[in-house]
This record gives structure tokens, sequence and C-alpha cells, in this order.
């Protein structure tokens, strides 16, 4: 099994490794592929990938990440390029204006996530993707899989501001439990159904 070193954008790995120790992930789904995917498709039954793009860049990460990973028999991979719209409030959500004035983007998002999402009975959602508006995939989410996570989530402000995110707007359920690492690097938040109680108390005491 490949290692990550805290301080590299993997550090998710660690919280994830610990969960997999005892919970069964059949399938998983992940918005953003890239280095850590693989880990993934060592430790889940299934997973599914969704890049969406937001141009040239997300087109050139994913296609190298397809390229290295092939091989892989358990692994389903989708490219989305963005429209207009979404781009546009991805624009505008780098400006730190989250919640964002104009919601029009929000019916968009959800036509384009929403069918990968409702794809599988999903144990396990990742929202890291290469747009800003993961806050809005995770409340998506929320009811579709036990286990959801999202990375650069820090909450100190010198590294990653919640509102580039969204992470603000995040409606977390009465019947989730919401666990944020600090870590050293760019933060995780993780939410779990309450129905999985032991999980819960062995993650709120986990550390690397």
């Amino acid at each position: 099994m490949k290692k990550y070193t805290l301080g590299s954008p993997q550090d998710w790995h660690y919280y994830f490794e610990e969960i997999f120790k005892t919970e069964k992930i059949n399938n998983f789904l992940e918005f953003g592929l890239g280095v850590g995917t693989e880990f993934l498709l060592e430790n889940c039954k299934e997973v599914t990938s969704v890049e969406l793009s937001l141009g040239s860049y997300n087109l050139d990460w994913y296609e190298k990440t397809k390229e290295k990973l092939n091989e892989y028999k358990n692994w389903e991979v989708f490219y989305v390029d963005l429209p207009d719209n979404i781009k546009d409030a991805d624009s505008r959500a780098q400006n730190l204006k989250f919640p964002l004035k104009d919601t029009e983007y929000l019916n968009t998002l959800k036509q384009i996530a929403e069918p990968y999402i409702n794809m599988k009975k999903y144990d396990f959602i990742f929202v890291d993707a290469g747009i800003h508006l993961r806050g809005d995939l995770v409340n998506m989410s929320f009811g579709k899989a036990d286990i959801i996570a999202a990375h650069d989530t820090s909450r100190v402000p010198y590294r990653v501001i919640p509102d580039v995110y969204g992470y603000n707007i995040v409606n977390v359920p009465k019947n989730y439990t919401e666990i944020y690492y600090e870590c050293t690097y760019m933060g995780t938040t993780i939410w779990i159904n309450n129905k999985h109680n032991e999980l819960i108390q062995r993650m709120k005491s986990f550390k690397v």
C-alpha cells in the first residue's frame, strides 16, 4: 500500500485508512480524481470518480490519471466539461463571497452532479473537486451515503478560508455527526451517519 506523508495533499489518507480498517466500503464516489485515487482503488470494492472540469488544466489532470490507473477493473471514471454559468459561479466563489447571492447556478450543478450521486448506493462520498463549489456538493451528498468527507476544509485563516469552497454553507442534518481534522496541510472534515456510533467515537479520538 502506498503511503503518504503529512503535509501532502493526500493527508486525508490517514483518516480514510482508519475507516477502512473496520468498515467495508463496497461503493465509493469521489468528486475530483488524482494522486489519491489509487489508494481508494486498493481499499474499496468499487470506485466511481467524477472530474468536474473548468478547462484544460482539469482535462490534462483527468487524462494523466486515467492513463496511469487504466488497469484497475474496479474503477468507473467520468469527465464533465462544466458550462459557463458554473464557471462563472466558481469565479465568484474565489472572491470569498459564499454564500453567493445569485444561486441560479445551483440548479445546473444539481443536474450535473446528482445523476452520479444517485447512480449507486454509495457507502462513502468524497468531495475534493477541482472547483470551489464543494459545499454545494457536500449538501447534495447527505442522505446518499453514510460517510461523507471533504478536503481543504482548514479553518486556519492563513491556509484556506472556508468561504472559498463553500464549506460555510454546509447544512449538516441532525442524523450526521461532523468530525474535523486540522492535520498539517489543508484540513479534512468527515460527516458520519449517527447509526455508526462506534465509528464516530473511534474517529473522534483518532490522531495521526
